[in-house]
C-alpha cells in the first residue's frame, strides 16, 4: 500500500511541473510575438507643391495590422503665353513649324493678319507635357525680341480624382438600376426606372467628357504664340503749290469726263424728256391759236 501511495504522489508532482512549464512556454511565446513589428518600406517619391490624396488599404491578422499607402501621380496642366517680334515673318513661320513637328507637338489653330505696318500670327500649339519646357525654349530662339513671356502650371490632381470618384459612383448607381429593371414587372415601374437610367447616363457622359478634356489638357500642354514682323513706314513727300495745282486740274478734268460719260449713260432719259417737251410745246401753241 505504501508503494502505491508513493507512485500516486510522484505522478501528481510530475503533472504539476509539466503544466507550469507549458504555461511558461506559452507566456514566453506571447511576449516574443508581441515584440514582432511589421513595417512597410517608405515610398520614394518626388517632392511637389501639391500633396495628392492618399488611398489606404488596411489588413489585420490575429497579432498585427498594417497599412499600405498608394500615391496617386500628380496631374499638372501647363500653359505658356509668348509674344515675340521676328525679323522675317516667312522664315520665322517655316522655322516655327519645323520646331513644332520635331518636338512631339502640333499646331491647333492660327490666325494671320496683314496691315500696312505689320504682319501678325496668333498661333495655338499643343505639345506633349514632358517636352513643354524644351519647346518653349526653342520657340524663343526664333525671336529677334521677346515682348512678353508668361508660363503657368496648375495642379489638377484633386479635380481629376474627384471626377473619377463621381464617375465611379454614377456607374454603380446605374448598375443597380439596371438590376432592378430586370426584376421589375409593372409597366409604370419599368418606365420610371428607364427614365432614371437615362438621367444617370447623361450625367455619366458629362463626367466622362470633363475627364477626357482634363486628361487632354494634362497630356498636351498649350502654348499661345503671337509672333509678328513690323514694317518701316516711309512717308511720301508732300507736293508744293504748283504740284497741288496740277493735281487739282487733272482731278477736275477727270471729273468732267466722268460727268460726260454719265450723261451718255442716261441717254434714254434725255429721249423721254425731249419727247415730252415736243408734245407739250405743240399743245401750248394750239391753245394760243384758239
Amino acid at each position: 500500500m505504501k508503494t502505491m501511495y508513493s507512485l500516486i504522489l510522484a505522478f501528481v508532482m510530475l503533472s504539476s511541473c509539466g503544466s507550469k512549464s507549458s504555461s511558461y512556454d506559452v507566456g514566453l511565446a506571447k511576449e516574443e510575438s508581441a515584440a514582432i513589428t511589421l513595417s512597410e518600406p517608405s515610398p520614394v517619391s518626388e517632392t511637389v507643391k501639391f500633396t495628392p490624396p492618399l488611398v489606404s488599404e488596411e489588413s489585420s491578422g490575429n497579432n498585427y495590422s498594417t497599412t499600405v499607402t498608394i500615391k496617386i501621380p500628380s496631374k499638372i496642366k501647363k500653359t505658356a503665353d509668348l509674344n515675340i517680334t521676328v525679323d522675317d515673318y516667312k522664315k520665322a513661320r517655316v522655322e516655327i513649324e519645323k520646331i513644332v513637328k520635331s518636338g512631339n507637338g502640333y499646331i491647333g489653330s492660327e490666325n494671320e493678319q496683314n496691315s500696312t505696318y505689320s504682319i501678325t500670327n496668333d498661333m495655338v500649339i499643343r505639345v506633349v507635357n514632358k517636352d513643354f519646357d524644351v519647346m518653349v525654349s526653342k520657340l524663343l530662339t526664333v525671336a529677334s525680341n521677346v515682348n512678353s513671356k508668361n508660363i503657368s502650371a496648375e495642379d489638377v490632381t484633386a479635380e481629376f480624382v474627384d471626377i473619377q470618384s463621381r464617375l465611379k459612383s454614377k456607374k454603380e448607381i446605374e448598375k443597380r438600376y439596371v438590376d432592378i429593371l430586370q426584376k421589375a414587372s409593372k409597366v409604370s415601374d419599368i418606365l420610371e426606372i428607364e427614365e432614371k437610367i437615362g438621367e444617370i447616363r447623361e450625367e455619366i457622359e458629362a463626367k466622362e467628357g470633363e475627364l477626357k478634356l482634363l486628361s487632354d489638357q494634362v497630356d498636351y500642354s498649350t502654348i499661345n504664340l503671337n509672333f509678328h514682323q513690323e514694317f518701316e513706314y516711309t512717308p511720301t513727300d508732300r507736293p508744293g503749290f504748283f504740284g497741288r495745282l496740277g493735281t487739282a486740274f487733272g482731278n477736275g478734268w477727270s471729273g468732267f469726263l466722268s460727268f460726260v460719260v454719265g450723261m451718255v449713260y442716261a441717254w434714254p432719259l434725255w429721249v423721254i424728256i425731249g419727247l415730252i417737251s415736243y408734245f407739250l410745246v405743240r399743245f401750248i401753241k394750239r391753245k394760243i391759236k384758239k
